[in-house]
């Protein structure tokens, strides 16, 4: 969708992100001033924290788990483990139907993600930024249109950690790196070349922009929020994403993204290039008894 960024300029974030020419400021996403997290644990429709089959997943990932980073790290390994996969209508999809899905894009995922943090307790919230297109260079042609982008933010620590690395499952970012690796790029297939696909619990872990590249930083803060309807509903500027038109178009659009990342995903080598199978043992033997 088109965004006319001139105009956002003049009008200020829910909060301030801390985006700057040089990077990420020491004060980027930090606590707010007279933030209560505990407003940070609040259930909505879409997060369903009432559920019992959230809970018990919180709770059966975590058992052995003490300290809240602990837990935290336990919750990115799983949301990460889930293929990186397109869902319609990834505003208004819930927790529970990322889990009958199994899959999720950057909503959908932190949505279950932040639903699982909530249900242990620890504060965490949704941040949404405005980035370049480029990013999926290679899975669909987006017409140049900047993105809104989600990720998590964890209250750790007296400090909130912002998150995205579990996005991209790990097989699917590393056929993207080796992908971008080849053809010189910085940017496409859903990640950045030096993005990252770890998180220690400790600081920030961006796999779509990087410090170490001011051009693939965010264009534009539209603050946290607890789930995507929350802010595609109250934020004129993307409210049409609700509109029956767009969802139609994302339908199919999902459709593509879904077959592009699983093509690269079985062959992360250049496009009409098929790996060589090697033989197995088994075969080997047939051949010397002929």
């Amino acid at each position: 969708m088109s965004l006319d960024f001139s105009a956002l300029q003049s009008r200020p974030s829910r909060t301030d992100s801390g985006f700057n020419s040089s990077g990420l400021g020491t004060s980027y996403l930090g606590t707010l001033e007279d933030d209560d997290p505990r407003r940070w644990l609040a259930d909505t429709p879409l997060l369903q924290l009432d559920l019992p089959k959230i809970r018990l997943l919180a709770t059966r990932l975590t058992q052995l788990k003490s300290s809240p980073r602990d837990k935290a790290l336990a919750c990115f390994a799983y949301i990460r483990s889930l293929p990186f996969g397109c869902i319609a209508d990834s505003t208004s999809t819930s927790a529970m139907a990322v889990l009958r899905h199994g899959k999720g894009d950057c909503h959908s995922k932190s949505t279950l993600m932040i639903a699982l943090l909530r249900s242990l307790k620890i504060p965490s919230r949704m941040r949404f930024v405005t980035i370049k297109p480029d990013f999926l260079y290679g899975i669909i042609d987006t017409g140049g249109q900047p993105l809104e982008h989600a990720y998590t933010e964890v209250l750790l620590d007296g400090t909130w950690q912002a998150v995205d690395s579990y996005v991209v499952d790990v097989r699917l970012a590393l056929a993207a790196k080796a992908r971008l690796a080849m053809e010189g790029r910085k940017l496409g297939y859903g990640m950045h070349v030096d993005g990252a696909v770890t998180w220690n619990g400790r600081g920030h872990s961006f796999g779509q922009f990087t410090t170490g590249d001011p051009a693939s930083m965010p264009l534009h803060d539209w603050g946290a929020f607890d789930d995507p309807y929350q802010f595609y509903s109250s934020v004129p500027y993307v409210r049409s994403r609700l509109n029956w038109s767009t969802r139609m178009k994302w339908l199919v659009g999902a459709r593509m993204v879904n077959r592009k990342v699983n093509q690269l995903r079985d062959n992360p080598g250049k496009p009409g290039v098929t790996r060589a199978k090697t033989p197995s043992p088994a075969a080997g033997q047939r051949r010397k008894a002929t």
